[in-house]
C-alpha cells in the first residue's frame, strides 16, 4: 500500500468527525466521488459533513446524500480530517480554502496531475477519473462497495470519460465500470436521472446558446454565452449542466469551443476540444484546468471582457500550434 495511502487509512481509522470537499461548479467526477466516500466512511462509523463552494442541485438530486451538502458548518477544530476530493488546486475550495489549508490533518485525492500539492498529504493517481482512485482506496480498505457507492462512482466515471467516448476512455475505465454494475451500480438511474433528464427551460436555454453561438472558420473554433438575463429569462437553476454544450460545435467540425456561463460570481467557463488540442492549456492562462479535452476557469469581469479574454488565449494557442 502507498505511504500516502497508508496515512490516508490510519487517519481514518482514528478519526470520528470528517469533512469532505468537492470542488467549485462541481462536475459529476467530484459529486459521484465525494458521495461515494461518504456513504462508504459513513457505513464504517464516521460523522461525514459535505461542503462545496457552489450549490449541488438539479441533476444530480437523484442522489439523495446531496441533500447533506454545507449543511453543516466548517469549524476546521471540529473534525478530525479533511479530504479534498477531485479538486486540482486549493483556489477551487472557494470560501473554504484558507481554513481548509490551516488544518494539521488534511488530503487531497485527485486524478489531475497537474494540480497543485495543498493538502499536507496528496494521494494523486493519473486515472480517467477520480472515481477509479476512490474505488481502488475503497477497496484496499476492504470496505464492501455497495449501491449506494457504486451508483455514484458510476456517475463520476460516466462524466469524465464523456459516457465513455473521449480519450481519456480506456481499457481501465471499462473493467471499473464492469466490477461497479456487479456491485449494483443502477446504470439506468445515473442515465436516466443525470444525463438524459431536462426540463423545458434547459432545453429553451440550451437553444439560445446554440443559435447565438459565435464561430470563427479561420480558426475552427466556436464562442457559446450563457447571460444573466437568460438565465433569468428561462429560470435556470445555478447548477445548469450546460458545460457539455459545446460538443455540439465541435461535431460541427470546430476543434475548440467554449460556453461563458455570466452568473453572480463572476464569468464560468467550459472548454472542450477535439483530441488533438490542449484547452488546459487556454483554462491554465485564467488560473484553471482540467483535462486536456474538457477544462474550465473563472473569470472576474464582464461577460464581454471575458469573451475578448478567451479568444485572445485560444487564437494565441491556435497560432504557437499550427505545426
Amino acid at each position: 500500500m502507498d505511504k500516502s495511502i497508508k496515512s490516508l487509512n490510519s487517519s481514518l481509522k482514528n478519526a470520528r468527525k470528517i469533512a469532505l470537499f468537492s470542488h467549485e461548479n462541481p462536475d459529476p467526477d467530484t459529486v459521484g466521488s465525494t458521495v461515494a466516500l461518504s456513504n462508504a466512511l459513513t457505513k464504517i462509523g464516521k460523522n461525514v459533513s459535505l461542503f462545496c463552494e457552489t450549490e449541488v442541485s438539479g441533476n444530480y438530486l437523484f442522489l439523495t446524500e446531496t441533500e447533506n451538502y454545507n449543511r453543516d458548518e466548517f469549524l476546521p477544530e471540529n473534525f478530525d480530517v479533511v479530504i479534498a476530493v477531485d479538486v486540482a488546486t486549493s483556489k477551487m475550495i472557494g470560501r473554504y480554502e484558507d481554513d481548509f489549508l490551516k488544518h494539521q490533518n488534511s488530503f487531497r485525492i485527485d486524478h489531475h496531475i497537474g494540480g497543485d500539492n495543498f493538502a499536507k498529504t496528496n494521494i494523486v493517481l493519473k486515472t480517467s477519473a477520480c472515481a477509479n482512485l476512490i474505488y481502488y482506496i475503497l477497496k484496499l480498505f476492504k470496505i464492501n462497495i455497495d449501491e449506494s457507492i457504486a451508483t455514484p462512482l458510476f456517475l463520476g466515471l460516466c462524466g469524465d470519460t464523456g459516457i465513455f467516448r473521449n480519450n481519456g476512455t480506456d481499457s481501465e475505465s471499462f473493467e471499473i465500470a464492469s466490477k461497479l454494475t456487479t456491485s449494483g451500480a443502477n446504470i439506468r438511474r445515473v442515465y436516466d436521472e443525470f444525463f438524459d433528464k431536462k426540463t423545458v427551460s434547459v432545453v429553451k436555454m440550451t437553444s439560445n446558446s446554440l443559435l447565438n453561438a459565435e464561430v470563427d472558420d479561420n480558426f475552427k473554433f466556436a464562442i457559446l454565452t450563457a447571460t444573466a438575463e437568460n438565465y433569468k429569462k428561462f429560470n435556470i437553476p445555478n447548477n445548469d449542466n450546460l458545460g457539455n454544450l459545446p460538443l455540439t460545435y465541435l461535431s460541427c467540425g470546430y476543434n475548440i469551443a467554449v460556453i461563458l456561463k455570466e452568473k453572480e460570481d463572476g464569468i464560468h467557463c467550459s472548454f472542450r476540444s477535439k483530441p488533438d488540442f490542449d484547452v488546459s492549456c487556454i483554462a491554465s492562462k485564467f488560473g484553471g484546468g482540467g483535462h486536456k479535452n474538457a477544462s474550465g476557469c473563472k473569470l472576474d469581469c464582464s461577460l464581454v471582457d471575458a469573451k475578448k479574454q478567451v479568444i485572445k488565449e485560444i487564437k494565441n494557442y491556435l497560432k504557437s500550434n499550427e505545426n
